[in-house]
């Protein structure tokens, strides 16, 4: 299993990621709801949502197995949520951009069964020290947070047709979503607060060690 050569090495990739999903989310935005591509208009506290998301469970499940301060466990239990959401990105994405057959109700199956893949890995791990602590009770809380997602997609399942050349799979930030718009914003301010707790405790502060 691969792993970052420093401490340092991985602040490094970890504040370098943080600007490309910032600059990808930036960009997306800006082309979805301009060129209006497939998909339609995105809300702009949705697309806050997606990048927490694409940080929660891509990103940072790929930094977290580069730990090398986590012992092997907890790195392919990591690597396990990334295996999950790399097969979640390469078949929708066919499916959203290409088929264009999605439907939300592939996205709540794959939910559920990330839920109870995560809380069965985390509830046989067994951490040494504090930073393994942090790391398990991170699993759970990227277990939790795949449930406002199934709420999400169940909403565009009622809501949108999300099938064929017209299909809609984003919510546009208008009137009419309003209940959503503030449940996603709620979400957003819940992930967004964990995300700066859990990198500071697990980056920024040195007070965490392997020991």
């Amino acid at each position: 299993m691969w792993s970052f050569a420093s401490e340092a090495a991985l602040r490094r990739a970890t504040w370098t990621a943080l600007g490309l999903v910032a600059a990808a989310a930036t960009a997306f935005y800006f082309a979805q709801n301009a060129l209006r591509p497939v998909g339609g208009e995105i809300a702009f506290v949705k697309l806050l949502w997606l990048a927490g998301a694409v940080l929660l469970w891509g990103v940072l499940p790929l930094l977290l197995v580069g730990d090398a301060r986590l012992g092997p466990r907890l790195r392919r239990a990591f690597a396990a949520l990334l295996a999950l959401m790399l097969a979640r990105a390469a078949i929708e994405g066919w499916m959203l951009y290409v088929s264009l057959n999605w439907s939300p109700w592939y996205g709540i199956a794959h939910n559920a069964l990330c839920v109870v893949v995560l809380i069965a890995l985390a509830a046989r791990l067994r951490p040494r020290n504090a930073l393994e602590r942090l790391a398990r009770r991170h699993l759970a809380v990227s277990a939790a947070f795949f449930l406002p997602e199934t709420y999400f997609a169940w909403y565009m399942q009622s809501h949108f047709v999300t099938r064929g050349a017209h299909a809609v799979y984003f919510v546009p930030g208008d009137a009419s979503h309003v209940h959503v718009l503030m449940v996603t914003a709620v979400a957003v301010v819940c992930l967004a607060a964990y995300l700066a707790m859990f990198l500071r405790r697990w980056i920024v502060l040195s007070g965490i060690q392997n020991t």
